[in-house]
Parts: structure tokens; sequence; C-alpha cells
């Protein structure tokens, strides 16, 4: 078993100050005012056995609990709901590995808009059906998540459509900071957040939500898998870099990230943590068989960093179960497995 740390915030060669983050926590607060109007306050649920196990107190974020069950909701909605009524007509698309689809697909029939959606061909199929049944158009692209937003983009340049970029875009950032408020009012308390990091968005956005509020008396952690490694490695080296991606049960974690994302993250995220692939699955068991808690493998990483002993806590500790979409066929595998 291989876990591996690196440092966050305190890097050196900083170059983006948290004043100067765009979206900032006003932004975030009005984020909130346009998405609770469609978006879950999902519960923060202690979980004993974890609690327990670990000595220190552990609280679940159960946005798998969220619409389309994950928190992609937020930040599309809101970066829909900010644009003016003659953009969204001229269509809206992105590209995804199937959980921010949903949430574009879904909001965009809420304004009436067109949407298309663009996901490799291997998304899960419990993803790419609820991106249909949403009414939004289903582009398959051979490869992986980067070859379906390089697609994307071809198609913002020959129709005008409007992209909504599931990790850059501020307004869709500014509302997957809408979970770091929640926590922060929920629970005053806290030492420490724990986050799935894909590109960035949802750990950029809460940690601009907890350091605007609480300053350095919260530690925010992000955690990718071995094969999803793009954000550690960038903290690594200080850089983005080319990263390889793998196959991995963390779809949802799977992609490069870009110079933007990384940026935003930086100052606000004070560690990243490696954790092993293997490790993933048996920490989605443990969830369902502990807490009735339905994860898909990227909602579970944070746990499975927990468990294999990545990251030190002290608590109160919230761990984000960023989403619960996962196929019915993989979830039998995995319990057949344990």
């Amino acid at each position: 078993m291989a876990t591996k740390i690196v440092g966050g915030a305190a890097a050196p060669g900083q170059r983006v100050s948290r004043s100067e983050l765009r979206p900032n926590v006003r932004e975030l607060y009005e984020a909130r005012e346009r998405v609770n109007r469609v978006v879950r306050h999902t519960p923060l649920q202690r979980s004993p056995w974890l609690s327990d196990h670990l000595g220190c107190e552990i609280w679940l974020k159960l946005e798998c609990w969220q619409r389309t069950n994950s928190f992609k909701m937020r930040g599309a909605y809101n970066a829909i709901a900010s644009l003016d009524e003659e953009t969204r007509e001229k269509g809206l698309v992105t590209a995804s590995a199937g959980n921010h689809g949903q949430a574009v697909a879904l909001a965009a029939r809420l304004f009436g808009a067109k949407a298309t959606i663009y996901v490799p061909t291997n998304a899960p199929e419990t993803k790419k059906t609820r991106i249909r049944g949403f009414g939004a158009e289903l582009r398959e692209i051979e490869g992986i998540f980067d070859d379906a937003a390089a697609a994307a983009r071809t198609h913002v340049e020959e129709t005008g459509a409007y992209y909504v970029h599931a990790f850059s875009d501020p307004a869709v950032v500014a509302g997957q900071g809408t979970v770091g408020l929640e926590i922060i009012e929920d629970m005053p308390t806290l030492r420490e957040v724990v986050v799935p990091v894909g590109g960035g968005g949802l750990i950029a956005g809460i940690g601009i939500a907890l350091k605007s509020i609480t300053g350095d008396s919260t530690r925010v952690i992000g955690v990718q898998s071995t094969m999803t490694s793009s954000m550690y490695r960038a903290f690594e080296a200080n850089e983005v870099v080319e990263t390889e991606i793998g196959q991995t049960l963390c779809d949802g974690l799977a992609g490069e990230v870009e110079e933007a994302s990384f940026e935003r993250a930086r100052p606000v995220v004070d560690q990243m943590a490696l954790v092993d692939e293997e490790e993933v699955a048996p920490a989605i068991r443990a969830l369902y068989h502990r807490d009735g808690v339905v994860a898909e493998g990227a909602g579970a990483v944070g746990v499975a960093a927990m468990l294999a002993g990545a990251i030190r806590l002290e608590g109160p500790t919230a761990v984000v179960i960023s989403g619960g979409n996962i196929d019915v066929e993989n979830l039998a595998r995995i319990f057949s497995r344990g």
C-alpha cells in the first residue's frame, strides 16, 4: 500500500494570493441565493464507525444525496443561471465524465435551453442514461475525458454554443463553493475537510469558502487515487505537468488539470494526498455496510485515504462524499469481492 502527501498553500513560489481569487466569498454567497432554488442543503451526518476507527469525530457531507446524486448540480446551475437569455438560446455544451453532464442537462432543461454533452465512451452507463433522460443530446467520444473535452471545444467553434466548463468556470466554482458554506455553518468547530479532487473546482470552491470564513484554523485536504493524480502531481511539481490517467474506479476524477484550476486551488489547499487504486473499493463497501451510503469511486476516495492512513486528522473532520452514481454491475462486483 503506497500513500503519499504533498503540501499545498505553503508551497514556495505562490503566484496567486487568496485576495485575488475569483470567485471570492461574496460570489459564493450570491451563488447560494441562485442555487438554493433548486439544490438541497445536504446532510452532514456523523459516521460512528469511522469516528471510532480513527479516534476523532468524522462527519460525512452527503453530496451523493444531492439532485443528480452529485455536487455538480450546484456549479452547473449557478453558471447557467448567471448567463443572459440570449447566450442560453445559442445552446449549451460541455464535456464530462458523467456527473457534470447530468447537471448541465438538468439545469439546461430547467431554463428551456438546448444542451449537448460530450462524454468518453467508457463513462458509466448509469450516467449516460440519465443525461439522455434529462433531454440533452449525448455524444460519445473514443478515449478519455480530455478527448471528449477537445470534441466539445470544436462544437463551440462550429456552433457558437456556450461552454459550461466542469471546473475552470468561476461561476461553476462559486456554485461548488456552496458546499463549503453549508459545512462550516453546520459545524463551526470544524478542523479539517477532506475533498475528492478531479479538475479542482470543488476543492477550490470549498477552500475559498473555508479560508475566507475561518482563516487557517481549518485545513483543506484533497485526495486523488494513483490513477487520477493530475492535481497531486501539479502540487508536487509546483506547476501543471502532463500526467497519465490509467484505468480507474474513480472515473469522476480522471482528466488533466488546467493552469487556471491549479492556480485557484493552490492558495486554499493545505495538503494533497494520494491513495492506491485498490483502496477505493473497500471504502465503497464500508460506506454502504456501515453508513448505508452508496458512493461512487470518486465519492469514496476521501474515506479510502482515511482508512489507508494517507492523512492525519485531529477532528472534527468533514469528508465530502461527492457522488453516488455507480453502475449496478460495478457495485455488485465490488460487493462480491468483499
